[in-house]
């Protein structure tokens, strides 16, 4: 089992790989698209965009919510 130190360790080292900033830069185009209500066709098309923003809403800010967790043990 990791410690708490191995794993925001290894948390700071993905933050750091280009595969991650690759990734946020996709997650932040997916973003604008997925704001775009021009795009929706009914309530369900809206439901669908809010639960695909949560989820970027979480990746975009996994790694600012590790900084702060990391600053408060």
């Amino acid at each position: 089992m990791k410690t708490d130190e191995e794993y925001f360790k290894d948390r700071l080292a993905m933050f750091e790989s280009e595969g991650w900033l690759d990734l946020i830069e996709e997650l932040k185009n997916i973003e604008i698209s997925v704001r775009d209500v021009d795009t929706m066709n009914d309530e369900k098309d809206l439901w669908h965009a809010k639960g695909q923003l949560q989820q970027l809403g979480f990746l975009l800010s996994l790694e600012s919510a590790t900084k702060i967790a990391m600053d408060n043990p």
